[in-house]
C-alpha cells in the first residue's frame, strides 16, 4: 500500500505539515517524540516494518476464516449504505485499534 502524506497524516491524527517536518533531514530534532511514536504506529497500522536503517512492507500473514468473513460483511454493510447514500466512514467500519466491528 503507497501512502501520501495526507493519508499518513489522517492516520496518526497529525497535520499534513508534521508529516513533512519529519521527512525533512532534521525532521527527529523538530517534532516531539510522542509525535514520532504516534505517526510509526499509524505506519505500522499500514502494514509497515521498520528494520535498521529503514522501513519496507511487513510480509503478508495468511488470511484466516474470521478475518475473511469481517471484510466480506464490512464490504456487504457498505454496498448496502451506499445505495443513494455516502460511503461509510472509517469509524463506522473499524473500531479505535483499526479492526473491523
Amino acid at each position: 500500500m503507497r501512502l501520501d502524506q495526507t493519508d499518513v497524516a489522517r492516520r496518526a491524527a497529525v497535520s499534513p505539515v508534521t508529516i513533512r517536518r519529519l521527512e525533512s533531514s532534521d525532521g527527529l530534532v523538530r517534532v516531539a517524540a510522542e509525535t514520532v511514536a504516534e505517526v510509526r504506529r499509524a505506519l505500522e497500522a499500514a502494514g509497515a516494518e521498520f528494520i535498521d536503517n529503514g522501513v519496507r512492507r511487513r510480509a503478508a500473514m495468511p488470511a484466516d476464516d474470521a478475518l475473511l468473513a469481517d471484510l466480506i460483511d464490512i464490504s456487504r454493510r457498505s454496498a448496502a449504505h451506499l445505495k443513494g447514500q455516502a460511503p461509510l466512514t472509517d469509524t463506522e467500519l473499524y473500531d479505535e485499534n483499526g479492526l473491523p466491528h
